[in-house]
């Protein structure tokens, strides 16, 4: 089997593993009691989700399950309550991201592979403007790179889907161009050799 041939292979196995991870971070989880549906609220603990269930007395209440697993019951008013108290206090998004070291933290992975992948564009431009023609540096396949693998764990965290396509299937191409200028590296110039 030559090395195009593995390579094709490698890269169906790693999409399909993309494919597999996000069939997994996109499932949509049971709900803790059977009938409750989730409702869409933020509330201002990070990773809670609310449900609403209606009890056998007909009456509705709230369930709010918490990262840990615990489960609390309350009623309409207190979530009510809750939630006009966080309201009360604003809270900008850069408070919001300092003070939440994993938001900090992924932010920051996407950011870089951002710069990462859009600089290359920049390095291309560069090289082909003191060139006089279009030339494609071993820089933007490096750049390209690192900044679509830093990309697609971003688009893992945040579980979108249409980055993950876009970035996992490019990653790839990237690879296949740095293998190609390491084998040219290797190989001895043949003017210098005649």
């Amino acid at each position: 089997m030559s090395r195009s041939y593995l390579l094709i292979a490698a890269e169906i196995i790693f999409v399909g593993l993309i494919c597999v991870i996000a069939a997994f971070l996109f499932r949509h989880p049971p709900s803790p009691v059977p009938g409750a549906v989730e409702v869409e609220l933020k509330l201002p603990e990070e990773g809670a989700k609310v449900y609403l269930h209606q009890q056998p007395d007909g009456q509705f209440a709230y369930l709010i399950a918490h990262r840990d697993g615990t489960l609390d019951h309350i009623a309409p008013d207190q979530l009510a309550a809750t939630l006009y108290e966080s309201a009360k206090t604003p809270s900008t998004w850069l408070a919001q991201v300092l003070h939440n070291p994993v938001l900090l933290f992924w932010l920051t992975i996407g950011l870089i592979g951002q710069v990462l992948f859009t600089g290359r564009m920049v390095v291309q431009y560069v090289a082909s403007h003191r060139m006089g023609k279009s030339v494609v540096p071993p820089l933007f396949w490096w750049m390209s790179l690192i900044g679509s693998l830093m990309l697609l764990a971003y688009f893992l965290w945040r579980r979108d889907p249409i980055g993950l396509l876009g970035q996992a299937f490019g990653s790839f191409v990237y690879l296949k161009n740095i293998m190609w200028l390491m084998t040219e590296s290797r190989q001895p110039d043949p003017v210098a050799a005649a």
